[in-house]
């Protein structure tokens, strides 16, 4: 009986520590697991917290400060162009014929654009498609004169083929003559913006005043309209082709001195501001645009609808000019360094006075961007003008 009686009682003694000891593993799990998940929330929140301070430190903040950055020469400030810059061999460019020169088609287009923007308005005629004519009409719905459909006898220029008016005017011209006065019958479409006469029919009263006709081409008209590319037909075409080859010549060295050269790497705060004020143009724009629309009493939309892109594209979008901006800077300011060539800030005011005919440009976009930012412009002349020393045609 004792030892039955100390054997269960042994037993109830193991049990209970067995007991104690599985509450002991199962405190310390619980433990351990709500140690993982409260470093795991701590986790996500420092998480949350380095996302926003990551996201605040990538905001692009616009800057009206053009000029920050650059010294009142036009160069960036405490760079050296080179460094950051590999440039193509500017000294040995060589530009194709091809590029230069015009082609049969291209020449007579050019000729004939500079005829029509000398048209004389020629008081006979009939109207055809794309004839340009000057009319005068009165709109009426029902009999009753509708605001905004008279011009008021001024005499009103129309492209026929333009579709300038509502549909069917303009081809109903087609086959009139000079001087003819009649009516034109049309519907307005149902979406016109204006909610009194849309999907309404009119009638337009119509007097045809001219007919714009080209002037002849003839020595005459060089002297009269091209004096200075000569006295006749023959000057003036040399003078065309001359002309077009030289400004040919500048826009291809322009554009493949940028182009064929090589960015190493940015300038750091240079690069960021440029993203800055390529921000900063975007709002004033958006913000002039706005303007325009309330003077009409329209609703421009914000700045997201007006760019028309996520936040993330557009920051990317941004990004992408600024590292053109920037490109073109360093590579017009290397080639001055690579030359020897130094440029004070008085030097730069000068070229700028001379490609803009005074000071008045220098003078006003100073005050509005600075001087370095408008130096920039003599700074990226004399390098143009340097490389286009070398270039050679073939």
């Amino acid at each position: 009986m004792e030892e039955s009686t100390v054997s269960k009682s042994k037993q109830k003694r193991e049990e209970r520590a067995a007991s104690v000891a599985k509450k002991k593993r199962e405190n310390l799990i619980w433990k351990i697991v709500g140690i993982v998940v409260a470093v795991a929330l701590i986790g996500l929140v420092v998480f949350g917290i380095v996302r926003v301070i990551i996201k605040e430190a990538n905001t692009i903040t616009p800057s009206s400060d053009y000029s920050a950055q650059l010294e009142d020469n036009g160069f960036i400030k405490g760079v050296r162009a080179l460094d950051y810059v590999t440039l193509c061999d500017y000294k040995n460019m060589v530009v194709p014929e091809s590029e230069v020169t015009y082609t049969d088609q291209e020449f007579q287009d050019v000729i004939k654009q500079n005829l029509e923007s000398h048209q004389v308005l020629s008081d006979e005629g009939t109207v055809k498609d794309g004839d340009k004519v000057n009319i005068d009409y009165v709109g009426t719905i029902d009999g009753v004169e509708f605001e905004g459909g008279n011009s008021g006898g001024n005499g009103y220029d129309l492209t026929i083929g333009s579709n300038q008016f509502i549909e069917g005017f303009e081809s109903q011209l087609i086959g009139h003559s000079v001087g003819e006065e009649f009516p034109i019958d049309v519907t307005f479409p149902e979406d016109y913006g204006k909610e009194d006469l849309a999907g309404k029919p009119a009638q337009f009263d119509v007097t045809i005043h001219g007919i714009y006709v080209d002037p002849e081409y003839n020595d005459d008209f060089v002297k009269e309209y091209y004096p200075d590319m000569g006295s006749t037909v023959a000057e003036y075409e040399q003078s065309l082709r001359d002309t077009h080859r030289e400004s040919s010549i500048h826009d291809y060295v322009e554009t493949h001195v940028v182009d064929d050269s090589t960015i190493i790497k940015y300038p750091k705060k240079y690069y960021k501001q440029t993203q800055a004020t390529t921000k900063y143009a975007d709002v004033e724009s958006y913000q002039y645009m706005s303007q325009m629309y309330q003077q009409y009493g329209m609703d421009a939309g914000t700045f997201e609808d007006y760019i028309g892109k996520s936040d993330e594209e557009y920051d990317a979008d941004v990004i992408d000019r600024a590292q053109k901006f920037v490109k073109n800077d360093l590579v017009y300011q290397a080639i001055l360094e690579n030359e020897g060539v130094t440029l004070t800030a008085d030097e730069a005011k000068t070229i700028i006075d001379e490609m803009y005919d005074g000071d008045d440009f220098y003078q006003s976009n100073s005050e509005e961007h600075g001087k370095g930012y408008v130096a920039k412009e003599a700074v990226k002349k004399k390098a143009v003008e340097i490389a286009l020393k070398y270039a050679t045609v073939k």
